[in-house]
């Protein structure tokens, strides 16, 4: 199975698939799988996260989004994202979708292990404006993160920023 394909949804459906995809698209280092949950003039916002583990400046423009996420969480370290509490609200065809998302980050290489504890544990809310493409496929315009709680060392999960 291509995980970039989609298959007949619901609007609801299609919506938390689009979520979806930018979560395993992460968690697998998978950039096409990323690249398909965005629209191009897409804004990733990560302006909510506690400023101690690291302060950012949205991400404009789908390639950006999906270059930055990549470079610094996708292949750069190890995480595990799971979402939760997901509620949708369609208009058309726009749409909203608030939900938790938990991301468990750990060093690349270092992680999943029962002898590696060393990790960072997030607790963040998603807030996320969505929008049916001709294809009638959903894709996120803009996805704003904030953050609810944290566990663990943040070093584990430093931000690469610059290469």
């Amino acid at each position: 199975m291509n995980l970039t394909e989609t298959t007949a949804y619901t609007d609801r459906d299609g919506i938390v698939d689009a979520v979806t995809r930018i979560v395993e698209g992460i968690d697998f280092g998978n950039e096409e799988l990323l690249r398909s949950a965005f629209t191009e003039d897409a804004v990733f916002d990560l302006s909510g996260i506690d400023h101690s583990i690291h302060a950012f400046e949205p991400y404009v423009g789908r390639e950006t989004v999906v270059e930055t996420l990549m470079r610094t969480v996708g292949t750069a370290m190890d995480t595990f994202h799971a979402l939760s509490n997901i509620r949708v609200l369609v208009d058309g065809d726009t749409a909203k979708l608030t939900c938790y998302l938990i991301g468990q980050h750990h060093r690349s290489g270092e992680g999943p292990s029962v002898e590696t504890q060393d990790h960072l544990l997030l607790g963040n809310r998603f807030e996320t404006d969505l929008v049916r493409d001709h294809d009638h496929v959903w894709l996120v315009r803009r996805n704003r993160i904030s953050s609810r709680w944290s566990v663990g060392n943040p070093a584990a999960a430093a931000i690469r920023v610059a290469d």
